[in-house]
């Protein structure tokens, strides 16, 4: 019989996700011990503090996150001593803060990518709720001394809970991010190859590479998120970081390059010459063979074989060879050089000392109107559970203002967070039940014994971590493990009231719908008016390039459009099928920028004011033309452009007539590219999304 693999995780684990369950029962009974021993008024927010640590267990990603846990921790507590300070006597207008503050964080935590500088700004609005609203609850007798009282105890205990998930990640079977690293690097460069051979690939079909983009976009992302973890494992942690952010560059400039290659073979066969067939069969053969190789020394060595080929190929080309032919051994030869920096970028993170190269750390995207979706979210949830905390005067509304925003700041930059909030939901309506007719009739028998609490409690934890070891039953796990601390509340005097529990249990399940509900009915941006954003964005980088340090343009750009690629993939799947241009046409302002770069490359370092003026008229012209085609109308100034920029590099001795060849052939194929994106985009922009661009501008 085969087993469901969601079940396969809890009823046959690995030995991965046994070590995992077992750091996180050791983390969480040191944190409830300490906490009980320092007698911390709720130390099961202790415990739930060391289970967040836990969902990353690499040693590197839960030093980065107790960091930032604590930081948020420290910011939300000063904050909400701010407003009981100045608001205890004015519930209402505390309430109204506590919102606006909570909006802020969520709004704050979509500008960054990292989920834990996400967790960061979660644990700032939470912790503020969490000291404001259980004096407010009980203003009679809440004094100064006592709301210092409640400030100090939440600090305290979410600040033991990150210590000793830290301890125990660092001393138990540690696990370590740079391995983390070598997997991420390896799936990006494998997807990398692939994408590279699909799109040489004439039976290819454009839902294919949108796909296998996707993919490759999301290893880079997670290559680049934990990263920046690495730096805490010792002294060759920078190194590796800097390796890392390499492959992340390296592997988009190749994802731009063959884009070249394959639409030019795809769309313009008309214009491929015998040399350029024979070219592209050699490529594809070698990125099948180094994609197919057992090692990354042999995928070198196959590298290293096709630079000396392509090498070989450029020196024997005819002199009359069509401008187009030159530039397409031209690119060949970048993309392979670009292939080999990224496999010495990935034998750099296993031993990191040589790794001097030093490039951007990919830059999120942001738009305020993504951040205001998110911030709104977020605090609607509280303030509609505030209303019925306040329309009811019921403990258990105080379960709907806590539990519920955690969830909608952490899961807001999943692909699909309604779904996630669904599987959390589910399961933690399983924790009532369990908590009310299992584990607190085990601990009533307990006589108040420390070894008796935790082994009551260990099992149905151990089997929640069991889920959370895995990404696909991540949510299950979440979802049960922490209503299920919550509802049992461990500690020195515990409280066993059947009607406590289960109306914290119900209260819990419905903050996780209602925040379910307000995934579906508050989503991002992703249509017409986050898609022109997009487009005038990267038009923008394109105009301001050449602003840019020339040892830095092309780590400026790949850091800047990286995020903007995912929020085009993002537009994308909200569109038909054969409207999903988008990813192509962020690809395309890439490839743009890179082969602008190529150009300006040329020009000599004091030219002449008639070849500056051309250069810089050039790239206005490219970024003016690109926008427009993305809109669906074309520009002949780009072409006037590029013939008086030919027209003063002839007057440039520095530069050769072949290196005029080769860019002649850059234009043409950027020409032809305009030219098809317009003819293609020019139906979105219909009506219902927006005027169209049809005019000719000369």
């Amino acid at each position: 019989m085969t087993i469901n693999p969601k079940l396969a995780v809890v009823l046959t684990p690995d030995r991965r996700s046994l070590v995992f369950a077992c750091k996180g029962i050791l983390s969480m009974a040191l944190a409830l011990f300490l906490a009980m021993q320092l007698q911390l008024e709720r130390p099961y927010w202790a415990l739930i503090s060391a289970v967040f640590l836990q969902i990353r267990p690499e040693t590197g990603l839960v030093i980065e996150k107790g960091l930032c846990q604590i930081g948020g921790t420290l910011v939300g507590g000063v904050t909400g001593l701010l407003i009981l300070a100045w608001l205890l006597p004015y519930p209402i207008l505390a309430i109204t803060a506590l919102t606006l503050w909570i909006g802020f964080n969520a709004g704050a935590s979509a500008w960054v990518r990292q989920a834990n500088f996400i967790y960061g700004f979660a644990m700032a609005g939470i912790t503020a709720s969490l000291i404001v609203v259980i004096p407010i609850a009980n203003p009679v007798a809440t004094s100064s001394i006592g709301i210092f009282h409640v400030a100090t105890a939440r600090v305290s205990e979410i600040i033991l809970g990150a210590v000793c998930a830290t301890l125990v990640s660092n001393l138990f079977w540690p696990a370590r991010v740079e391995g983390l690293l070598r997997s991420h690097a390896r799936n990006a460069l494998n997807q990398t190859l692939a994408y590279l051979e699909l799109e040489l690939d004439p039976t290819g079909t454009h839902n294919r590479r949108h796909q296998q983009v996707d993919s490759l976009l999301q290893d880079i992302f997670a290559l680049s998120d934990d990263s920046s973890a690495v730096t805490y494992e010792g002294s060759q942690g920078p190194g590796r970081a800097r390796a890392a952010t390499l492959i992340c560059h390296k592997t988009l400039s190749l994802v731009a390059r063959i884009r070249v290659i394959g639409r030019l073979m795809r769309y313009h066969d008309d214009l491929m010459t015998d040399e350029m067939r024979n070219l592209l069969g050699v490529l594809r053969a070698s990125f099948t063979a180094m994609r197919e190789t057992a090692s990354a020394e042999q995928a070198m060595i196959e590298a290293q074989a096709l630079r000396r080929y392509l090498k070989q190929a450029r020196q024997q080309q005819p002199e009359e060879a069509p401008p187009l032919q030159r530039r397409l051994f031209l690119v060949a030869r970048n993309l392979t050089s670009d292939l080999i920096l990224a496999l010495e970028a990935n034998r750099a993170l296993y031993s990191a000392e040589d790794m001097q190269l030093r490039a951007a750390t990919l830059k999120p995207y942001r738009d305020w109107q993504v951040a205001a979706a998110v911030g709104l979210r977020s605090a609607l949830v509280f303030l509609i559970a505030s209303i019925l905390w306040i329309g009811t005067a019921s403990p258990m509304a105080i379960m709907l203002m806590i539990m519920p925003v955690i969830f909608t700041i952490m899961f807001a930059r999943l692909p699909e967070p309604d779904k996630v909030l669904k599987r959390a939901t589910l399961t933690s309506a399983l924790a009532g039940p369990v908590a009310l007719f299992l584990t607190l009739p085990l601990i009533s028998m307990a006589n108040h014994s420390f070894l008796l609490l935790i082994l009551a409690m260990a099992g149905p934890i151990f089997v929640a971590l069991l889920a959370i070891s895995r990404k696909e039953t991540l949510p299950f796990g979440l979802g049960f493990c922490t209503p299920f601390i919550i509802l049992v509340q461990p500690g020195i005097q515990m409280d066993f009231d059947i009607a406590r529990v289960a109306s914290n249990a119900l209260a819990i399940t419905l903050g996780l719908f209602l925040a379910f509900m307000m995934f579906r009915l508050i989503t991002p941006p992703n249509g017409a008016g986050l898609r022109r954003r997009l487009i005038r964005d990267t038009a923008i980088d394109l105009h301001t390039l050449l602003g840019q340090p020339a040892n830095l343009r092309e780590e400026w750009l790949n850091s800047r459009m990286a995020d903007r690629l995912r929020w085009l993939t993002v537009c994308d799947k909200a569109l038909p099928l054969h409207r999903r241009h988008y990813t192509d046409l962020g690809l395309t302002g890439l490839n743009l920028g890179q082969v602008s770069l190529w150009i300006h490359s040329r020009v000599p370092s004091q030219p002449s004011d008639t070849l500056r003026k051309a250069a810089t008229d050039w790239q206005h012209a490219l970024a003016s033309a690109f926008q427009l085609s993305a809109f669906g109308g074309t520009d002949h100034r780009f072409r006037h452009a590029s013939d008086a920029l030919l027209t003063a590099m002839e007057a440039t001795p520095s530069i050769t007539h072949r290196q005029r060849q080769q860019i002649a052939g850059a234009f043409e194929r950027i020409d032809l590219t305009f030219q098809r994106l317009a003819e293609r985009l020019a139906p979105d922009w219909q009506p219902e999304d927006g005027p169209a661009v049809t005019q000719t501008m000369a």
